[in-house]
């Protein structure tokens, strides 16, 4: 199997990813989610923060595998693209219904 410059792409995009979410998942670079850094302390210690990065820590995850899928398997990207989607809504409706603040 040849790797053409898009594949290498979205591998390395891939690798970012993973990284971005294994560290969100483990509760650092919380930062790097968007409004974090602009709350107050007050604000910053009634949010779930280690819920929140978990949850996007996985979601990243999740893209990453999904990336290096549809590398491998460029004749279903479809079905992995709809799987994507899938995941996201999931983890909003996960995130919506569940209660997410320190209480």
């Amino acid at each position: 199997m040849v790797i053409g410059h898009n594949e290498w792409l979205a591998l390395i995009i891939g690798v970012i990813l993973m990284m971005t979410g294994s560290q969100l998942f483990r509760g650092k670079w919380l930062f790097l989610i968007a409004g974090y850094n602009t709350l107050s302390q007050s604000d910053k210690e009634k949010l779930n923060s280690k819920f929140i990065g978990r949850v996007i820590g996985i979601l990243l995850l999740l893209s990453s595998v999904i990336i290096g899928a549809m590398v491998l398997y460029p004749k279903g990207k479809t079905v992995w693209f709809i799987c994507q989607i899938l995941i996201i809504i999931i983890a909003v409706i996960y995130v919506n219904g569940r209660k997410s603040k320190n209480q």
